[in-house]
């Protein structure tokens, strides 16, 4: 083999030695671009279902929590409602007012020691209050034109659920649940109402939120009317009483269900887990706001791709640097090869 051979194939394993080495810095290099963002990519979206996973499951339990409190409140105001009932008899408006201290004792220890019940009623066919557990002599009240009056009498004896009333006596707020009475005859006898604490509610749902921004509780009505919610403790939070998908559901008697609410740009998009309070015309809906969620999801990533794509644009950084001194070496190679390739020329 002569000498200008031998300077050819050492420079053609040369030249290949710099391609393959360009080669393999090429691909580290996109590698080592794709790899992390794909690798975030795929933690992000996996995050991202756990967390929402995680808030069905607090959906669900939340519920299910809310809905047994209720039941056991409505269930409460049955018994004492139907004690009531038993101690009243078939007594009259007249009758009911000549015995009206010794009313106001029983119904005073009927109701007592339950921290929920503001007061029970007893009103009269009028709608004029003529006994009270908190009043004697109970104050000259009348609420004939009350919806809650007029529907406790039409619905006798399914119990009515009101929309929260502003007591003037007091200034307190407070939802009254409220039977009719009748005689054999099916004379009405007035209504049996019990005024329980919206306060005591709202409290109660804001414990079991712990105050959680992200997520609200909230009692409707099966019309689908807002009752009260955790995170408005002075009027109610109708964040779903204009949902159709929801009002649907609760005038159908839907036992339970979920959905998403799309937000309005008013309000953010909710998760809504929704169960029936028994039989009663009552549901809980526990909510939560996505975009609670989703801003602690970005606050996450972000820091997970500050701790990922630093190092990686480190690595590029490198990487590149790499390339540009392999680019200046193999220019100096190739003009050192064509100097040496020239030598022979010359002689």
């Amino acid at each position: 083999m002569t000498a200008p051979d031998a300077r050819l194939i050492r420079s053609a394993m040369s030249g290949h030695r710099f391609r393959v080495a360009r080669q393999a810095l090429t691909v580290s290099l996109v590698a080592s671009i794709l790899l992390p963002l794909i690798c975030l990519c795929i933690f992000g979206s996996l995050d991202y279902n756990r967390r929402i996973a995680n808030v069905d499951s607090a959906l669900s339990k939340l519920s299910i929590a809310a809905q047994e409190h209720a039941l056991r409140i409505f269930d409460l105001n049955a018994a004492l409602t139907a004690r009531t009932m038993d101690f009243l008899g078939n007594q009259t408006r007249d009758e009911i007012r000549q015995r009206e201290p010794q009313i106001h004792r029983s119904l005073e220890a009927i109701s007592s020691g339950y921290p929920q019940v503001a007061s029970l009623s007893v009103f009269g066919p009028a709608g004029d209050l003529i006994a009270s557990s908190r009043y004697s002599p109970p104050p000259a009240i009348a609420i004939a034109d009350r919806d809650d009056f007029r529907s406790a009498s039409h619905w006798r004896p399914h119990p009515y659920i009101s929309l929260p009333l502003y007591r003037r006596i007091d200034g307190e707020t407070v939802l009254a649940t409220s039977i009719g009475r009748a005689n054999e005859k099916g004379d009405s006898l007035g209504v049996i109402s019990i005024a329980l604490r919206r306060r005591y509610f709202i409290d109660f749902y804001s414990d079991l939120v712990d105050d959680d921004p992200g997520y609200a509780v909230g009692l409707y009505r099966r019309e689908g009317a807002a009752i009260l919610a955790s995170s408005s403790p002075d009027a109610a939070l109708g964040r779903l009483e204009h949902n159709r998908e929801f009002r649907q559901a609760v005038r159908e008697n839907v036992m339970y269900g979920s959905f998403t609410q799309p937000g309005n740009g008013q309000s953010d998009n909710l998760l809504v887990e929704f169960r029936r309070v028994g039989e009663y015309p009552v549901y809980v809906a526990c909510t939560f706001a996505l975009d609670e969620l989703r801003g602690a999801w970005w606050r996450s990533l972000i820091v997970l791709a500050a701790g990922t794509l630093i190092p990686g644009a480190m690595i590029c950084a490198w990487i590149s640097f790499a390339l540009i001194r392999l680019r200046a070496d193999e220019a100096e190679w190739l003009r050192q090869n064509g100097d040496i390739a020239r030598q022979p020329d010359a002689r």
